[in-house]
């Protein structure tokens, strides 16, 4: 349940008013919880447990929780809401089945999934795009729940284990660590009180404050997010008000960028309080970690110099006739994905008609990059995390739809694409961002050349003011969660 929740925020964050909320009945026994940015309200959640359910036949605890958030992005609204429903063996607390749905502004996703004790099979539906499959557990391995999702259990001190969780978002398993640590003091709704600390480490990492009961007292998540056992009126309140995008986003120090950020060609930064790794240094960005005495070792401060390339004139490289064509390193910026169908003949046709006889790269990513601009109109309310044939569909939104439907249409004739998600500055803030590179192949110390393009303001080129954090699919920023909210930038020097 908080995956989601804190994903759909990083969601609304790469995009560059009050809603009617759903009543809930006073006949509910379960637990309420506001959601804070910052100490603005966006939202609240309610969570329940029914220790006497029956699961096909045989008794199980049933765990349900809903949430709605209302988000204002750059002068607009939109309103998330999710729902979870998750079934547990009585006796082990093993996840037997677990139903999720997401609404960020009527795109909906749902994802059904079904355990045994060695796998999870799951069916999803991405905004109309259907996928199923089923995720087997190696040797050795076993599945782990975040322990926010099982309230009601006695923590342990001290207790510290691993396993892999499934994330419904990705529909992938990811690695997953549970510490549970000493009670310490914290304030929940202005009393203080002695609460067990348990941290989880996984796609979203999230730090939970719970009692002797082990029911869910506060809990803090990326982006400077605290979810908050409050009273049921507190929780329904109206929300308060606040632009996402410049809650989350950095004010660099050090020299100005205010006249010279669309047509910046070299930058050097400092970028501060970094804990996930960065990319590998390429022909756009190189970064080196400085040292930088006192710092906490989780902590880096990296030394980032972004080049921003032209498409080149002269003849580069052909297209790929198919990925298997491709060197093995750039297949899988040829893949073809639920968000990013490049095989569908329908976007092999379209992108075809816009490229026309053209074979060479750079030719076609100016075509593409054109026609993706042209195509998409900006709408900051889009929330969700969409599919290329979503947006072919509705073609609005905001700058990860216009990376997104550019990769497929590139993908699709064979240019290798990656999708890249950073920061880039814009009214004054480095806010969070998303873009393309494409490969034009390889330059005189035959070392690959990738250019970062941005179809989504209309430049021939991304300028030099873009830190990229996470590159490959969209998706990928989940990666980067933990620290999104949190980043310092000084610009050292820019020409």
């Amino acid at each position: 349940m908080l995956r989601s929740l804190t994903l759909a925020l990083v969601a609304c964050c790469i995009a560059l008013s009050a809603h009617a909320q759903k009543p809930v009945s006073p006949a509910e026994k379960g637990a309420y919880y506001a959601i804070y940015l910052k100490d603005i309200k966006l939202g609240h959640m309610y969570q329940e447990k029914d220790t006497k359910a029956t699961y096909n036949g045989k008794p199980a605890n049933k765990l349900t929780a809903r949430s709605v958030m209302n988000i204002g992005m750059m002068g607009s609204d939109s309103t998330i809401k999710t729902n979870a429903t998750v079934f547990m063996n009585a006796k082990t607390g093993a996840t037997l089945s677990e139903d999720s749905t997401t609404d960020a502004s009527g795109r909906v996703t749902t994802v059904k999934a079904t355990y045994t004790e060695r796998s999870v099979s799951y069916l999803a539906d991405i905004q109309g795009t259907k996928k199923s499959g089923t995720l087997t557990l190696k040797p050795g391995e076993t599945f782990l729940r975040d322990p926010s999702d099982t309230p009601g259990q006695k923590p342990v001190a001290g207790t510290r284990i691993k396993g892999k969780s499934f994330s419904a978002d990705t529909q992938t398993l990811v690695d997953t660590e549970i510490v549970v640590s000493e009670k310490e003091l914290i304030v929940v709704g202005g009393k203080s009180v002695m609460a067990y600390k348990i941290q989880s480490l996984g796609v979203v990492p999230s730090t939970t404050f719970v009692d002797d009961s082990g029911a869910m007292l506060l809990t803090r998540v990326s982006l400077g997010i605290e979810i908050r056992r409050v009273p049921r009126e507190v929780a329904l309140a109206p929300n308060g008000k606040g632009d996402l995008a410049e809650l989350v986003g950095a004010r660099p120090t050090g020299i100005s960028l205010e006249k010279i950020a669309r047509t910046s060609r070299s930058a050097t930064y400092e970028l501060g309080n970094v804990t996930r790794p960065l990319p590998a240094n390429n022909s756009v960005q190189r970064w080196e970690e400085l040292p930088l005495p006192g710092k906490e070792k989780s902590e880096k401060t990296l030394k980032i110099i972004v080049t921003s390339l032209d498409l080149p004139t002269s003849t580069t490289v052909a297209l790929f006739a198919t990925p298997g064509a491709a060197p093995e390193r750039l297949r899988r910026f040829l893949k073809s994905t639920e968000y990013v169908p490049s095989t569908d003949a329908s976007f092999v046709a379209l992108a075809r008609q816009v490229i026309g006889s053209e074979t060479d790269a750079a030719r076609v990513a100016e075509l593409l990059a054109t026609h993706t601009h042209k195509t998409i109109k900006p709408d900051p309310s889009i929330a969700a995390v969409r599919t290329a044939g979503d947006i072919r569909k509705d073609p609005r939104g905001v700058c990860r739809d216009y990376t997104t439907y550019f990769a497929t249409l590139a993908r699709a004739v064979g240019l290798p694409t990656k999708q890249c998600t950073g920061i880039a500055y814009a009214n004054g803030l480095f806010l969070y961002h998303a873009w393309p590179e494409v490969w034009l192949g390889t330059d005189e110390n035959d070392a690959d050349l990738w250019v970062a393009l941005e179809p989504t303001w209309g430049a021939p080129f991304a300028d030099a003011t873009h830190l990229k954090l996470t590159e490959g699919e969209i998706t990928d920023v989940a990666s980067i969660a933990a620290d999104m909210g949190r980043y310092t930038v000084k610009v050292l020097s820019v020409q």
